[in-house]
């Protein structure tokens, strides 16, 4: 059967947004637009308003059942909380007890919650209805009141997330108090490493307020206009039942911008045509993918991942085409110009995902990369807002471009020669002192000795591991942009990963400057070495030489060995609040795991272990995600299996797996793929042949030029493994 039109019923926003511990998908299901900046939504907590910083990172749980407010700004799956700036909520009129934190926060009615692409909606237990849509740039809040009570809608501009600071804050009202400009300058867990974030809005009511006035530190007066400080807020009373219309205009770089976007986007404040607008954005992009299958529930997961997938990085160019840039400065960009840019995370899965699908938003994620490094010096880290954070580890914005670039995509000249410098600079030698950027760590050791040491500070195997892979990445960036030496002197450091290799323990571990092994390594602890993983974890970090792996781990047969070992341990092993112990699908460094089987011509465990982890770590529910979606990188790790594609991230490999699907349409840029898989069944997971337009296909690998401009993938399925794909 085929997935019916609008595609945006499937989507269900609500999961993600629950879980515990470790598996905390930390999804939000307030409105946006695809890699919109403005993120309207609810901020949450429990009775008390007590709101935990790991559970709400994207300010909500789905768990909770007081609103604290709802605020503009937020991300998306990350284990990290930072912005939730200028947060509004209605309230049945104002008294100065509404001014103290937590004051107004309310209980809602947990049966009116509703989200859907472009929409949110809910009911507040004292009868104010709530809904929420999106621009761009514009956050639009429509409030309903009960008829015949007093109306009120309070600014705060001293709450925002859980451990998240205010720093400093603005708002200024305008002549008839129904519009208000200002900023917070707010320090989050990634954003107080460059100084925290300035978010400058200008909001405007649909009509003008009945009253206002203004507060600071909880000390209120009325027909106040303007205040500055850390615990400042207004309130707007409002006569009459007509439903409030609020639009909140965004910016990096001033209020005035702010406020030529909100009069762009949403100039007569009409929430219906926004609302509108919204969904139909969101169906153009959904309808990329066409699906036939035999499941509802595996089109509801399949839509909500790619969903997911399409919410960072962040706009943030204003309409004209200004930014600020890393170095605080305002610059224009003839194109969107992005932040939030996760890379450890979304290079694997979510930016491969992207060159495929949406390329025209790929390009320009790497135009703003390039971007980031003319204006800051260097190729960030996880850059955020408006700054460096030089969050996670490895330097895998190498890894995007390597595989855009292998995969046609291409930059203009001059940006392409800048990214590529900075990123060549980092790999031969420190960043000086007092630098934005904190670089390669222990880079001089890695050239010298082959590896980090462990005397070189933290994560030093998982230090050794990215940067060979970074190394493979530059290799092949070189060789694309016309560099043939450096493609040969990165291509020789890219193996560098084997010299971390224990043959006596079997494992990645870490060694001294010496050369010696640190003994005594408990495979399943996390250690100092390791960066959030496990020995057992790491083992498998070598994506872009498995066969050159499996040499080195004692040949093809002792490694699949080994990993056979690693899934059916992993089976056997309950989920718990806790990280996994063996293959752990909620985080990144073993994503790749089950796809191993492929790269050595084992594909039907690749089919088996693929479905095992989508049918056991992703469900249609708050619970549905195995972790963090980290920027959407689980969610586009399911959009890919399901098509029984997975790439090999700074290549042009897709490895072959087990379509989920009877059919999947690709809506490509160059033509349509059409993966088609009639057989597919919960039970039909193995692959008995392959063919591409027609012609028999027997390895279980293909190159991207092979998928880019369209065609027919045909998929003969099994409930038994047969011979296909399998080493001579």
């Amino acid at each position: 059967m085929p997935a019916a039109a609008p595609l945006g019923q499937w989507v269900d926003p609500f999961i993600g947004t629950g879980g515990k511990g470790y598996g905390t998908g930390s999804a939000f299901p307030g409105p946006q637009l695809p890699f919109g900046l403005a993120r309207p939504g609810p901020d949450t907590g429990l009775p008390g308003g007590l709101a935990l910083g790991f559970a709400h990172c994207s300010g909500y749980n789905f768990e909770d059942s007081v609103i604290l407010g709802f605020s503009q700004t937020r991300m998306h799956g990350t284990g990290i909380v930072d912005y939730g700036a200028v947060s509004f909520m209605p309230t049945l009129g104002f008294s100065a007890d509404k001014a103290l934190p937590k004051g107004a926060m309310q209980g809602f009615d947990k049966a009116s919650e509703t989200a859907s692409p472009g929409r949110y909606a809910l009911t507040l237990n004292d009868g104010i209805g709530v809904e929420l849509t999106a621009t761009a740039r514009v956050g639009l809040h429509r409030f309903r009141f009960p008829a015949g009570q007093p109306a009120a809608v309070l600014l705060d501009l001293g709450r925002t997330l859980p451990d998240v600071e205010v720093v400093d804050a603005t708002l200024e009202l305008g002549p008839d108090a129904s519009t208000v400009r200002g900023f917070m300058h707010v320090a989050g867990g990634y954003s107080k490493r460059s100084g925290g974030v300035k978010i400058y809005f200008a909001a405007a009511f649909s009509r003008p307020p009945s009253g206002h006035g203004a507060w600071q530190d909880g000390q209120v007066v009325a027909d106040a206009t303007q205040r500055q400080g850390q615990a400042i807020g207004a309130y707007f009373e409002f006569a009459g039942d007509d439903p409030v219309v609020l639009g909140v205009g965004l910016s990096f770089v001033d209020a005035e911008h702010a406020a030529q976007n909100l009069a762009a986007e949403a100039p007569d404040l009409d929430f219906d045509a926004a609302q509108t607008a919204a969904q139909a954005a969101w169906e153009a992009e959904l309808a990329r993918v066409e699906l036939h299958g035999r499941s509802e529930r595996d089109f509801e997961i399949f839509y909500t991942a790619l969903y997911h997938a399409l919410l960072m990085p962040t706009l943030a160019s204003d309409v004209d085409g200004s930014y600020r840039g890393l170095d605080q400065q305002v610059h224009s960009a003839d194109f969107n110009y992005y932040t939030d840019l996760s890379l450890w995370d979304t290079f694997r899965t979510e930016h491969p995902l992207l060159t495929l699908l949406y390329p025209e938003y790929q390009v320009d994620f790497l135009r703003s990369l390039a971007r980031m490094a003319r204006d800051g010096g260097y190729m960030p880290r996880w850059p955020l807002g408006t700054g460096y954070t030089g969050g996670m580890l490895g330097e895998s914005a190498t890894i995007v471009f390597a595989d855009s670039y292998a995969k046609g995509l291409t930059i203009p000249a001059d940006e392409a020669e800048l990214a590529y410098a900075a990123m060549r600079n980092t790999a031969l030698a420190p960043v000086p002192p007092g630098s934005p950027y904190p670089g390669r760590s222990g880079v001089l050791d890695y050239i010298e000795l082959g590896y980090v040491p462990l005397e070189a500070g933290g994560s030093s195997v998982s230090w050794t591991l990215e940067s060979a892979y970074d190394d493979f990445a530059l290799a092949g960036l070189a060789a694309a942009l016309g560099k043939p030496d450096d493609a040969a002197m990165f291509g020789a450091r890219a193996s560098n990963y084997r010299n971390t290799y224990d043959p006596v323990s079997g494992l990645m571990i870490a060694r001294h400057k010496d050369g010696s092994f640190v003994a005594d390594v408990d495979p399943l602890a996390w250690q100092d070495f390791y960066a959030e993983g496990n020995a057992m974890q790491y083992l498998w970090y070598a994506p872009h030489d498995l066969e050159g792996l499996a040499d080195l781990m004692g040949g093809r047969e002792v490694l699949l060995g080994r990993l056979r070992e690693l899934f059916t341990l992993s089976e056997q092993e309950p989920p718990s609040i806790q990280p996994q112990s063996y293959y752990w699908h909620g985080n990144e460094p073993d994503l790749h795991a089950a796809f191993i089987f492929s790269a050595l011509a084992e594909p039907a465990e690749t089919a088996r272990w693929s479905r095992w982890i989508a049918d056991h770590r992703y469900a249609d529910n708050p619970a549905g995600l195995a972790g963090n979606d980290d920027a959407g990188t689980l969610s586009a790790w399911y959009v890919l299996t399901a098509t029984g594609l997975f790439p090999i991230a700074g290549s042009d490999t897709y490895l072959v797996g087990s379509p989920r699907f009877t059919r999947a349409t690709l809506h490509l840029a160059d033509g349509d793929l059409v993966i088609d898989a009639p057989a597919a069944s919960a039970d039909a997971i193995y692959v008995d042949a392959l063919r591409l337009d027609g012609a028999p296909h027997d390895a279980p690998r293909l190159r991207h030029d092979q998928l880019a401009d369209g065609g027919l993938l045909q998929f003969d399925m099994s409930e038994q493994p047969g011979p296909w794909g399998q080493a001579e």
